[in-house]
C-alpha cells in the first residue's frame, strides 16, 4: 500500500509570482488525480512561476512525470518559469535517462530555486 502524495505551499510571493509547493508521500497513478485537483486549487492565475520541491516525493512514475509536464505547459503558457528541487539521485536519474533535464531546472534546494527565479525576474 502506498502513501498517496501530499501537497503543502510553502510560500507564495506575490510580488514575484512565485509559488512553492512541496510534495510528499509517493506519487502514482492512483495519487496522481488528486494532486492535480490540489494544485489547481493552490495555483492562482498570479502564480507564473512554480517551484515543487520533491525531497519529500518518496516515488514517481510515469503518470508523476506526465503531471510535471501538465504542470510545465501550465506555467510556460503563464510566460512564467517552472523548477524542480530536492530530487532524490533515483527521480534525477529518471529525469536524466528520459531527457527531461531539458525541460526543466533542476536546484538542490527550494530556496535555491527560488532565488534562482528570484534573480532572473
Amino acid at each position: 500500500m502506498t502513501a498517496p502524495v501530499q501537497l503543502t505551499q510553502t510560500s507564495a510571493d506575490a510580488t514575484t509570482g512565485t509559488c512553492v509547493l512541496a510534495l510528499t508521500g509517493e506519487l502514482d497513478y492512483i495519487s496522481a488525480a488528486q494532486l492535480r485537483a490540489d494544485m489547481d486549487g493552490l495555483l492562482a492565475p498570479e502564480h507564473r512561476h512554480l517551484v515543487l520541491d520533491l525531497s519529500g516525493l518518496e516515488f514517481c512514475d510515469s503518470t508523476g512525470i506526465r503531471l510535471f509536464l501538465v504542470l510545465r505547459k501550465l506555467i510556460l503558457e503563464r510566460g512564467g518559469t517552472i523548477a524542480l528541487a530536492g530530487l532524490t539521485a533515483r527521480l534525477e536519474r529518471v529525469f536524466r535517462m528520459t531527457g527531461l533535464t531539458q525541460a526543466f531546472d533542476l536546484y538542490p534546494s527550494a530556496d535555491q530555486a527560488t532565488a534562482a527565479i528570484t534573480e532572473k525576474s
